[in-house]
């Protein structure tokens, strides 16, 4: 008879388990999305306290170019800057999936976003927090082409690499200001100087884009990176060089851009 005994625990435990509730996923899924659409409506009324209402009280945003910031108080704080920073309240974002866990405790949406200033998609995860669903992480990737950098600055900096590779120093220095500075250079004179002076050292050929810009009335900024060639003059092996550089603009009287500070750095080989 002892044999028996944990033939009928198991069976119970087995009978008890199977009496579980079901999780309604298709239920869960249609709550989140009100939850979205919820941010929505907050975002829409600039209403950042509602914004931190929806998060839990360990969730964070990371989003791009932003710090990461964690805690209701600290996000209700960081969405009241997002708000002024756009104050003609334009943008949107929804969802295009969600998946809700078969336990009914996890979910994560997935979408699009739009706002003046930039474009590109979110990941929200959500868990259940007694019983209510709350936002445990926002993420977001901006999938602005050419950092959004205007129509001018792309093909002003198309022209830049095609002048570098040609080895033209001084349709680079026209590219610039009379009174421009790159790196320690300062004038068109002394740009010419320098880059001749880098030519001399070694042969390069290189391409690259904005990761971000900026336009502020008549003056710009782009911040991007490249991948150069580098052959040195005595001759020897190419190596491949990435660099990260921040360039400034200035508008002319005539309305065409000109760069006024060119900034750069390595960024390993």
């Amino acid at each position: 008879m002892q044999r028996a005994v944990p033939i009928i625990v198991v069976v119970g435990a087995a009978v008890l388990a199977g009496c579980a509730p079901r999780v309604d996923v298709a239920a869960e899924e249609e709550a989140v999305r009100a939850i979205s659409a919820r941010w929505l409506e907050f975002s829409k009324a600039r209403d950042a306290a509602g914004v931190a209402t929806l998060f839990a009280e360990d969730g964070a945003v990371y989003w791009t170019n932003r710090p990461p910031t964690s805690g209701p108080e600290a996000i209700e704080a960081f969405m009241r800057r997002q708000f002024a920073e756009n104050p003609s309240g334009g943008g949107s974002f929804a969802p295009d999936r969600v998946d809700v866990a078969a336990s009914g405790d996890l979910a994560v949406e997935q979408g699009v976003y739009d706002s003046p200033t930039d474009a590109g998609r979110y990941l929200t995860v959500y868990r259940k927090v007694g019983g209510e669903w709350k936002v445990a992480a926002d993420m977001s990737l901006s999938a602005r082409p050419h950092g959004g950098a205007p129509d001018w600055a792309r093909e002003s900096l198309a022209r830049w690499y095609a002048t570098f590779n040609a080895r033209d120093a001084q349709g680079l220095a026209d590219l610039y200001t009379a009174d421009a500075r790159v790196g320690d250079a300062r004038g068109r004179a002394a740009i010419i100087r320098r880059f001749q002076s880098e030519w001399a050292e070694s042969r390069a050929s290189c391409s690259g884009d904005y990761d971000d810009f900026v336009v502020v009335g008549s003056i710009a900024a782009g911040r991007g990176r490249d991948l150069c060639t580098v052959t040195p003059a005595e001759g020897g092996a190419a190596t491949k060089v990435h660099s990260r550089w921040l360039a400034m603009y200035e508008r002319q009287p005539d309305g065409s851009w000109l760069c006024i500070r060119d900034y750069g750095e390595p960024a390993g080989s």
